[in-house]
């Protein structure tokens, strides 16, 4: 591919492009871009920040999915952000040390998907709209753009079958409720995975087979959500996480569980 063509159709195994750090001042330059005029960024200028890749991805079958997924969620909302993340991830598939190049999700942003930005995101201000098209700290920082939050939410949480096959059901659980995806992936601690996948086992409750709604089972209740996901965090800066395997971590969630919810059940 040669350089970016804003009217040639997606498809599958399409090789990618990264947007270099020159891209980010047409964000400030073009607030209209912000807003949801996609054409208000001129071809030419964009071109200019366009580097080739030697990644491939399904664009295609992406878009595909992005499509059905906006018309089936509401917008503006975290309704859509448990299907995307699966979706991102399951048809960019890349390695970890790619994924962590932020110019490759820009363009995702930017070049490829930018009306799928507006409809989970409302325009609140340049700013802060600025920051679901380009990453403005680290992946996974409360700043990274969407595709790449998306993606590496996916990547943190899914688990690969004996099969190889991929189960994307602990993704679901994890982006269920917005305050845990606030807690833990908007902070450096997402960054270590055991910790992760630690936090979304002992807070989450199986259902238990009964008849009620109560017993379909789903992330704690956000009281017991806050206080653990908190206490754990700050138990972090005593025995930090690093060297400790998510059985270890495990078990210390599971006892900061047991005691915010003994503490909540003595408080009512």
């Amino acid at each position: 591919m040669t350089g970016w063509n804003p009217d040639a159709e997606l498809i599958d195994g399409q090789e990618l492009v990264c947007l270099s750090n020159g891209a980010q001042s047409l964000l400030s330059k073009y607030e209209e871009f912000l807003k949801g005029d996609y054409d208000s960024i001129p071809n030419s200028e964009l071109q200019d920040h366009v580097v080739e890749t030697d990644l491939t991805a399904d664009l295609g079958s992406l878009e595909s999915r992005l499509r059905e997924i906006e018309s089936e969620t509401i917008p503006k909302t975290g309704d859509s952000d448990p299907e995307t993340a699966i979706a991102v991830h399951r048809n960019v598939d890349i390695s970890r040390s790619d994924a962590a190049d932020s110019g490759l999700w820009s363009a995702f942003s930017m070049l490829y998907f930018p009306w799928f930005v507006h409809h989970r995101w409302e325009f609140n201000s340049v700013s802060a709209m600025k920051e679901k098209f380009w990453t403005q700290a680290r992946a996974l920082d409360g700043k990274a753009s969407t595709f790449e939050r998306a993606w590496w939410i996916a990547e943190l949480t899914c688990v690969e079958k004996s099969d190889g096959s991929v189960d994307y059901e602990p993704t679901r659980r994890a982006l269920s409720k917005r305050r845990f995806s606030l807690l833990v992936f908007d902070t450096p601690m997402a960054r270590y995975e055991p910790a992760v996948r630690a936090l979304l086992e002992e807070l989450y409750d199986e259902p238990d087979g009964g008849e009620t709604d109560d017993d379909e089972g789903g992330l704690a209740e956000t009281n017991v959500l806050d206080k653990t996901i908190k206490r754990f965090r700050k138990s972090g800066s005593v025995f930090p996480y690093e060297g400790q395997t998510k059985d270890q971590l495990a078990s210390t969630i599971r006892d900061i569980r047991e005691d915010v919810v003994s503490e909540l059940s003595n408080n009512d």
